[in-house]
């Protein structure tokens, strides 16, 4: 509850705080020199609490439209499949033979990277076509996920698997 109230309201504000105080929270990586910051687990803690409280109380953030989609496996499979991004040859084909990206390896990181910039895409052009649209990157990465989940219960062929990493930030 503290860091909530530390927080004064803000998503981003709450997910830098777990970072900063929990190790476990702070996902982060070097591409091309530079630090990246994912933060994919304390980005979900504040959508979990926004969704779970319904934008009231606990889950009351006056910018939760800044958090960015939940960089993971499943999402860019999903992308993949609908046919939002693509991957150069040699990476779909590590991809499909289900070998192993290592953590932090600049593939996996444009994968996540190009995955929050996609579903950001995917927002605006949402708000293109109907500006009034209550929708932002968490509401589309829950539905991209129940939608990869669907897509794995019904076993469709052609669908590309996720990309295997072996990490603790997934």
């Amino acid at each position: 509850m503290t860091l909530i109230e530390d927080a004064k309201n803000s998503a981003p504000g709450l997910v830098n705080l777990l970072a900063e105080k929990f190790p476990c929270f702070r996902d982060e990586g070097t591409f091309e020199r530079k630090k990246v910051r994912f933060l994919k687990r304390a980005q979900i803690f504040v959508a979990d609490l926004w969704a779970a409280f319904d934008g009231e109380s606990y889950g009351e953030f006056n910018d939760i439209d800044k958090i960015t989609m939940f960089a993971d496996y499943r999402i860019p499979q999903m992308l993949h499949s609908l046919g939002v991004i693509w991957y150069c040859p040699p990476l779909e084909n590590k991809i499909r033979r289900l070998e192993v990206i290592e953590s932090g390896h600049p593939w996996e990181m444009q994968i996540r990277g190009c995955s929050i910039w996609a579903v950001e895409l995917l927002r605006r052009e949402i708000m293109k076509v109907k500006s009034d649209a209550k929708v932002n990157a968490i509401l589309i990465d829950f539905f991209l996920y129940d939608s990869a989940k669907e897509k794995e219960k019904e076993d469709e062929g052609g669908v590309i698997p996720h990309h295997r990493t072996r990490s603790i930030w997934y």
